[in-house]
């Protein structure tokens, strides 16, 4: 099974969210694509909850890559206590998310989470975070923009624009 690397406690505050943050974003290796042999496995992972509520349920699907065979699925459930504040979901969604990693038979090469990477305010998004807790390479895949510019997206397939931050 995975191991799950524990950099901190996950009870903190606010500001103590953010000093973690700051701490960690040191220790992040940004690279364009994975050094060495290209990825066999990449797992997608996501959380969903009802607006009113604070039960989050994290899933985790295991693909062959590139072939995209799903391979494992796992599943966790749980009360979150942490509020949403702008700029901390890791601190709302990873350690459900976490749980979801630790039932899977094997850790996947690559994994993409919905939410920012390093196009963060600290630099440091819930995919970068879960990076450095499953040691594992990360791409983030949000749905919102929080820092930078872009041009507008081609409509064809593996049309790509730059996002421009100066942190």
């Amino acid at each position: 099974s995975m191991k799950i690397n524990r950099l901190h406690d996950w009870d903190v505050s606010c500001s103590e969210a953010v000093a973690i943050q700051e701490e960690l974003k040191g220790r992040l290796l940004l690279a364009d694509e994975p050094e060495g042999v290209p990825p066999e496995t990449m797992a997608g992972a996501d959380i969903s909850y009802s607006r009113h509520s604070d039960l989050f349920f994290a899933a985790v699907i295991l693909f062959s890559y590139p072939a995209l065979e799903i391979l494992e699925e796992a599943f966790w459930m749980e009360r979150v206590c942490f509020p949403y504040v702008p700029g901390l979901l890791s601190f709302r969604e990873a350690p459900p998310l976490l749980k979801a990693f630790e039932k899977l038979s094997q850790a996947p090469d690559l994994a993409i989470f919905d939410g920012q990477g390093i196009a963060h305010p600290r630099g440091i998004g819930l995919a970068s975070h879960m990076g450095l807790l499953l040691d594992v390479p990360t791409i983030g895949c949000a749905k919102s923009r929080l820092v930078g510019e872009y041009e507008p997206v081609g409509l064809e397939k593996g049309e790509t624009a730059d996002l421009l931050y100066k942190g």
